[in-house]
This record gives structure tokens, sequence and C-alpha cells, in this order.
């Protein structure tokens, strides 16, 4: 017996000792937290130094809403739009039985002019006022009410718009100093890394979501500049024009556009293409853009066959217009252009933006492919036109049909989702509130016929526009796989 009690104490001294002792290294009495080895293996043999692991401390986010908040603000923007009324009600004209006078039910229409009123997001980028946006917050705006998140509120006005990269600089006018947001480098970004976005969603100010960049330079189908930020942060309608901004609280994107409504998918304007459009937008309230005057289209596996080309990069040059830098210096259509400046060109999309973020008057510098052989050639770059010069001419103004056509190239029918072999033109621009666009003409609609005459090009179609009568015109129109007819009205220059 005093054998077993012998026994029992020291298993219950040992258990006693290894349990105390597991109660000290998870608890140290110095208030440090330790990490300990499973076994001396490990302990020897620490992880690889390829793994690169950075704990995200409990307070990152709230220390950079902290940082980035005030800067951003609410933006109201309000349009005066006249809208038809009738004086009553058509019930209050129609019979109890149900067989009143349709000429009696219709009231009265009148034409009342009442507010139409859109929320966004704006991030203050200079002391002075400057608030970055979206285009198409403030476009159409009448007025502009700014509101901090002090509950400060200012008038502000539009100082330059770029329809093209859908970003807007508007201005407040404030005595006190204004909280400032920092920009920072979208591209150094990468997959992966962690994002806020802050706005107004559904008009909640100051909304904080967080996510990840999703993926880089994601087209999405607006213009020329597509390739943005895509980010799982929650973006909803309201948040356009907030900051995107990275783990130490500097701006990398504008938030834009979704994928539809609770998608979780949202795409921002990378900071990089706003910046770079800055000074032309303080100084001259719009961007003056460098232009080739080539149209272009990407090489595909059929055409990297037929070139014999060693990979899919560059652009072929499917149209080059009279009188552009492109035809002063020869460039010829067929040419595939495969570097600009030095750089390769992965996508067709990227030309534009290479020269449209150019200095107007710059002799850049293209290598070409011409008949399986490699040139070098200059052009000096011109100023890109507006949409009406583009055409050989244009009687949209004596006219006023506000609208402005392109032949069907590849690349058109591509860009507007039409049948390559579509004969007609092309809609390209569409004048608010013209002829056109009261008659429900849009972007994109292939004209056919004007009467009982087939258009067959632009030239033609401004020749037959010059020459039409005031009155009704019939145009045969191509839209979604349906053809129809629309009628415009005409009219004389007054």
């Amino acid at each position: 017996m005093k054998k077993l009690a012998a026994v029992s104490v020291s298993i219950l001294t040992l258990i006693l000792a290894f349990t105390l002792g597991y109660f000290s290294a998870s608890n140290p009495s110095n208030g440090e937290e330790k990490v300990f080895a499973r076994s001396a293996v490990a302990e020897e043999q620490p992880l690889s130094s390829e793994v690169n692991v950075h704990p995200i401390s409990p307070y990152t986010f709230r220390d950079v809403a902290k940082q980035v908040s005030p800067a951003v603000v609410a933006i109201t923007a309000r349009t005066a739009v006249k809208v038809q009324q009738g004086n009553f009600p058509y019930w209050f004209f129609d019979s109890p039985f149900g067989n009143g006078d349709p000429r009696q039910r219709a009231p009265k229409q009148e034409e009342k002019e009442q507010w139409k009123t859109a929320g966004g997001t704006g991030f203050i980028i200079d002391k002075s006022g400057l608030i970055l946006t979206n285009n198409h917050v403030v476009e159409e705006a009448d007025e502009i009410d700014v509101k901090l998140l002090d509950d400060r509120e200012f008038s502000a006005k539009v100082v330059g718009r770029d329809p093209e990269t859908d970003v807007a600089l508007v201005k407040i006018e404030a005595d006190e100093n204004l909280p400032v947001a920092q920009l920072g480098d979208s591209n150094a970004l990468q997959v992966g890394d962690w994002v806020i976005a802050i706005g107004n969603p559904y008009g909640l100010d100051h909304t904080v979501t967080v996510g990840v960049v999703s993926a880089k330079e994601r087209q999405i189908g607006i213009g020329n500049y597509d390739r943005f930020i895509q980010t799982d942060a929650m973006i909803n309608p309201g948040n356009s024009g907030g900051p995107l901004v990275d783990i130490d609280g500097r701006v990398i994107g504008i938030n834009t556009a979704i994928a539809g409504l609770r998608t979780g998918i949202g795409f921002a304007v990378p900071i990089s293409i706003a910046k770079a459009i800055l000074p032309d937008l303080k100084t001259k309230g719009k961007v003056e853009r460098a232009w080739l005057g080539v149209t272009i289209q990407p090489v595909t596996p059929d055409f990297q066959e037929s070139l014999g080309l060693e990979d899919r990069q560059g652009a072929i040059v499917s149209e080059v217009m009279k009188g552009s830098p492109a035809d002063e210096a020869g460039i010829e259509v067929g040419d595939v252009i495969l570097e600009y400046e030095g750089k390769k060109i992965r996508a067709s999309r990227e030309l534009p933006e290479m020269v449209g973020l150019e200095p107007i008057g710059k002799k850049a510098k293209l290598l070409i492919l011409r008949d399986g052989k490699e040139k070098t050639i200059r052009v000096k770059l011109g100023a890109k036109p507006s949409t009406g010069e583009l055409v050989s001419e244009s009687h949209e103004e004596r006219f006023e049909l506000g609208i402005s056509v392109r032949d069907i190239s590849p690349d058109i029918a591509r860009r507007y989702h039409l049948p390559e072999d579509l004969e007609g033109v092309v809609v390209t621009n569409v004048t608010f509130k013209s002829p056109a666009d009261r008659a429900g003409i849009a972007e994109g609609d292939c004209i056919i016929k004007i009467g009982w005459t087939r258009i067959k090009d632009a030239k033609q179609f401004y020749e037959i526009t010059s020459e039409l009568e005031p009155g009704v015109q019939m145009f045969l129109v191509y839209r979604n796989g349906n053809q129809f007819f629309i009628p415009v009205r005409v009219k004389n220059e007054e």
C-alpha cells in the first residue's frame, strides 16, 4: 500500500507540473503573446522565405476610413426637366358604366418644369476645393450641391468634364481649409490587394465597404479607355464618383460602374488615367487628345496565321482617314502596328489609350509590319477632331438632324454588335433634344434606308440628307436584330 501511495503521489506531481507549465506558456505572466513550435523539427526549420504573409491589423480598415472619409463628399445634382401633365386624371371624364367618350376622357396636356435629382459621390483632391467625380454624375446638372462628413454644405460648379473616361472635376468655394484625399498609383496595384470603397449608396452617406482587387484592365464595353479595376468591394447606385482606396488610404480608383444590382462586382477608373487628364480639365475644361487617324482591329488567330505572326499582339489598320497624321506619315490599310514608342501593343485596344494620353504635336515612333517586313515610321500626332468633323462633310447642323454616322468597318461592327455583312451606316452620335433624338434614333443604330433610297456609306448619307425637303422623312433602322421605320421631322436652318 505504501508503494502504491508513493506511485500515486508521483503521478499527481507530474500531472500538476505539466498543467502548470501549460498554463504558463498559454498565458505568459509578462503579458506578451508567444507562439510555440509544434515540434523541435518545425522550430529548427522555419517557413520558406518565399512565403510573404502580411497579417492585417484589426484596426487597419478603421484607420483608413477615419483618414479618408472627411475628404469624401456626397453630391446632389439637380436638372430642370419639362414633363407633360394632364389637368385631371383620366377616370374623371369616364362614364361610371365604362363607355365614356374617349375624346372627353383625354385630359388636356400641359408642360410643367420640375427638378430631376440624382445622387453621387466625389472626393476632394485640393485645398482650394477641387473635387473628382464621375462625368455621368454631373454632366446634365443645372445645380450641384456638395455635403461633407461634418455636414458642411456648399454649392459647386463644373470645372471640366471628359465623357470618354467618365471623369469630371467640380469645385466648391470655401474659406476654411478642406480635408484632402491623397492620390496613389493604380499602376502598382496587384490582383488580391485589399481595397476600400467609400461613398453614398442609395443616399446612405459615407458607407464603407471592403474587398480586394478582383482583376485589372477589365473591358466592359465603354469607350477607348476601357481598362477598369474590378473589385468585390460592394458598390451600389450612389457610389459613382467615390474613391477606391488602398490599405494605406491612397486613392487608386474612381468607382464608376456595377455589373448589375447585388452582384458584388464593381468597376473603377484607374486613378492613373484621371491624373493624366487633370491638367486639361483644370485649364481647358475638356481633354484635347492626340490622334493618329486610323481604325484598327485585333489580331485574331486567322490573321495571325495569314500574316505569319509569332503571336497575336499588335493592331491591324483597317482604315486610314484622309488628311490624318497617319495618312501624312504613310501608314497604309493592312499595316500591323506592333509597337508604339518602344512599347509592345499586347492588344489592339491599348493603342488608342497610348496615343490619347500623349501631348498633341509629339513625333511618335511606330514599329509596323508590312508585307512581312518590319518598318519604323515617325508620326506627328494631331489633335483629335470632334465626332462631327470625322466625316468628310456634315449637314446635320444645316438641317438640324443632330446625327453623325460612320461607315460599317469590322471594328465598328464589333463595337456596336452588328452583323459584318450589314449594309448601311452606323449612328455614332445623337445630339440631345435634336430631331433625331426626339424621333428615337440612338447611337449604335444602323440606318439602312432614307425613304426608298438604300444607304451604302457615310458620304452618300450626307449627300442625301443635304437634299432632303423639310417635313417628315422615313428612316429604315436596324437595331438588336430587328428592322423598323422611324419618322424623323427635318427642318431647315432658321
